[in-house]
This record gives structure tokens, C-alpha cells and sequence, in this order.
């Protein structure tokens, strides 16, 4: 049986906080702002406290503000220059097409955001599924119902997934995954099972 690889996408496949995530956290707190009726301070604060302990700022946003998740996403991930915003990966097309059996991306980003990458990034054709924001019913990494959702989706028994946040790779431990953690940090968590600076190592992995 073929292997099966699991990626994240934002700040895995592409390098989202170079330019694309800072311009996305101004939308939320804009958004913020609005909905919720704070000043832009508040709305960052409440941001970054709902993407801590959630994962995602919308869990949040839905959970306590009732915000239409549809309309959140549609305002906070369009952008008219789109293509001048993603950064891929050094080497990612050599790093996705080398690497063999079935290849899926897991991410909390929005479906039509997640397909516009990955054109851009010219990697759309390597991919064998994409599990969105929308498949898990809003709930984000590291999530263990998005999670459950995900695994019974693509009926995955073993596999290896990739993602830049450690969070994300102990709920997948906890599920049998081998998690590989994207990192220049320098600390091992006992459930990380590798470690690698770079994507073209995943080529050796």
C-alpha cells in the first residue's frame, strides 16, 4: 500500500506570514471591529486570544459572537492580488512531486483560498483530496472531532503529516499519525517524531 502524506497548507507549503497572513490579520480585526463593536486594539487582542485557544480566531468568533463563518471567510481571504501574495516553499514542486504515494492537504484555511494557492504555488495536480475549514464543520486544528472527521473521510489507518504547528501534530499523534514538525524551533515534544528546517528534507525523511 502506497504511503499517505498529509500537508498543512500556510506556512507549510507556502510561506504565509511573509506577506499573505499579515494582510489577512488586518481583515479579521477589521471584521472584528465591525461585528463585535471594538476599537481595532480590542479586535487584535481578541484575535490572537481566540486563535490560541481555538486554533482558529473564527471557532471563536462563531462560538461567542455568532458570526456567519461563510461571510467571515469570504472577507478575510479574498484579495485582488492574490498571486502577488503567495510565497511557495523553496523547492516545493521538486519536494511534492518526488515524493510518492497518496498526497492530501489538511487545513484550516477556506476551500476557495486553499485552491488558489495551490494554483499559484503550481502544485494543484499533486494533490489527491483537500480537507477545508468547511469539511470539519468550522472546528479547526487541533481540533480532535476535526481531526476524527478528517481520518474517516480519507479512511486513513497510518500515515505522515506535516505541519508547522506542534498543536495540530500532538492531536494527530493521538491518532496514530507520524508527525513530521516544520520548525526552526529547538525544543522536541515526546510526540513529535521528526523534525525538519526545511521541506526538501522531507525528500530523505
Amino acid at each position: 500500500m502506497d504511503k499517505i502524506w498529509i500537508f498543512d497548507l500556510d506556512n507549510t507549503l507556502h510561506d504565509a506570514q511573509k506577506k499573505i497572513f499579515p494582510l489577512i490579520n488586518k481583515k479579521i480585526n477589521l471584521y472584528i471591529s465591525k461585528k463585535v463593536k471594538i476599537n481595532l486594539t480590542d479586535a487584535d487582542e481578541l484575535r490572537q486570544k481566540y486563535w490560541n485557544y481555538y486554533g482558529a480566531t473564527l471557532e471563536g468568533l462563531i462560538k461567542h459572537h455568532n458570526i456567519n463563518p461563510k461571510d467571515f471567510l469570504e472577507k478575510t481571504h479574498t484579495f485582488e492580488n492574490f498571486e502577488e501574495l503567495v510565497c511557495p516553499m523553496q523547492d516545493l514542486i521538486e519536494v511534492v512531486s518526488s515524493i510518492n504515494g497518496q498526497k492530501l492537504v489538511y487545513t484550516n484555511a477556506p476551500r476557495a483560498y486553499t485552491d488558489k494557492v495551490l494554483k499559484i504555488c503550481q502544485i494543484e495536480n499533486y494533490f489527491d483530496g483537500i480537507f477545508s475549514i468547511e469539511d470539519c464543520n468550522f472546528l479547526a486544528k487541533p481540533s480532535k472531532i476535526s481531526m476524527e472527521l478528517f481520518i474517516k473521510k480519507y479512511r486513513i489507518k497510518k500515515a505522515y503529516f506535516v505541519d508547522d504547528v506542534k498543536e495540530n501534530l500532538k492531536t494527530a499523534s493521538q491518532f496514530g499519525l507520524s508527525t513530521i514538525w516544520l520548525t526552526s524551533e529547538r525544543e522536541t515534544p515526546s510526540y513529535i517524531d521528526k523534525k525538519i528546517s526545511k521541506l526538501k528534507d522531507l525528500i530523505n525523511a
